[in-house]
């Protein structure tokens, strides 16, 4: 099986914002970059043999839609980290000592009093083993950085307190082939096609 794992386009919200799962509007013209993704992906896939599930947040189900001709399924295991108290906040406006506690244990601590990595890694891996079983030859996933971030540190066994050093940009694909047990990270954030 091949594995993508779709992030969504740039929402039109503040640079610098924390919005976690609120949903935010998209920047005008992220049809334009989501056509060549949908082309990007229709080079590698055919749609008969491929299975696409996106988040319900608008940002990614709006892109998941569009990409699968309207074949996608929501599923709320692929939303973005709840950040309680934080979201819809400046991250420079979040006082340094609580983000300083919460990367002490990035895995279990909450300052902002919502969801912590290790939650969204139980949340994002049940449903994982949930469908890669019955999966077909091509599951496209359209989901946030977040869970991009988790599920290619569970799926390559790295430490899952070091996921936020993955990067992945906007409308950015990884791609991860499947074999039993046998997984193999192809491409990581690649998104050639957003300018």
């Amino acid at each position: 099986m091949k594995l993508y794992l779709v992030r969504h386009p740039q929402p039109d919200v503040e640079k610098g914002l924390c919005y976690g799962q609120t949903d935010v509007p998209l920047c005008k013209g992220w049809p334009v970059h989501a056509e060549k993704l949908k082309q990007h992906l229709d080079q590698r896939i055919q749609q008969d043999d491929a299975t696409f599930f996106h988040s319900p947040l608008e940002r990614a189900a709006k892109l998941g839609v569009f990409i699968s001709q309207g074949q996608s399924q929501a599923k709320d295991a692929l939303k973005e980290l709840d950040f309680g108290c934080w979201e819809n906040t400046l991250w420079q406006s979040i006082p340094r000592e609580s983000i300083e506690s919460w990367f002490e244990d990035i895995l279990h601590a909450t300052p902002y009093q919502g969801e912590s990595l290790q939650a969204l890694a139980d949340r994002v891996w049940t449903w994982w083993l949930s469908v890669r079983e019955g999966a077909a030859e091509h599951l496209i996933l359209v989901t946030h950085a977040g869970v991009i971030k988790v599920l290619v540190s569970l799926l390559c066994q790295w430490p899952l307190a070091q996921a936020h050093r993955i990067d992945v940009g906007f409308m950015s694909v990884t791609e991860l082939y499947i074999q039993d047990d046998y997984i193999s990270l192809k491409r990581l954030g690649a998104g050639d096609w957003v300018v």
